[in-house]
């Protein structure tokens, strides 16, 4: 594939947003301790036993799992670029407002109802926002949706990584 044709076809970014239902104080800690003893057994090398090694794969997995399920994974696709901008132009910056881009009161809630794939209605939606969510929560909720439509590059990607050679 060329690289106009990757371009031409880039699908659509999407993300899976963690909501923390249950504590996970535990299950980090057994995750933590499971990979500890996996990279000890690791760095012996030839050393370690097989068996040894296997079973911390195994329980290093199983920990993952258990801290997996203390979530709820929010499923989110971008919008195609044409309806992202509409979505946009649809929520305008209120005058006399610290508003830049779009109404930053309705945006961030219309983007998350729009992106959102896990199939729950407007009202379970309302439901959440109002007595399921923090106002913290929420807006990392609304933040990820928007994120993955301004398609910017991640953060964490190391300085000058564009300049790095095909």
């Amino acid at each position: 594939m060329s690289k106009s044709d990757r371009l031409l076809n880039r699908p659509r970014l999407s993300a899976e947003h963690p909501i923390r239902i249950e504590d996970d104080t535990e299950a980090r800690r057994e995750v933590e301790q499971a990979r500890a003893l996996l990279q000890i057994l690791q760095i012996q090398g030839e050393a370690a036993d097989g068996q040894a090694v296997r079973k911390a794969r195994a329980d290093l997995k199983r920990a993952e799992k258990k801290l997996r399920a203390c979530y709820e994974f929010i499923p989110l696709r971008a919008l195609p670029a044409d309806e992202f901008e509409a979505l946009v132009s649809a929520h305008k910056p209120r005058p006399d407002t610290d508003d830049k881009v779009w109404n930053n009161k309705t945006f961030p809630w219309a983007c998350l109802l729009a992106c959102d794939e896990s199939g729950r209605s407007e009202a379970d939606w309302e439901h959440i926002r109002k007595h399921v969510l923090s106002g913290p929560e929420l807006m990392e909720l609304c933040n990820t949706a928007i994120r993955i439509n301004a398609r910017t590059p991640d953060a964490s990607l190391p300085k000058g990584w564009a300049q790095i050679g095909p």
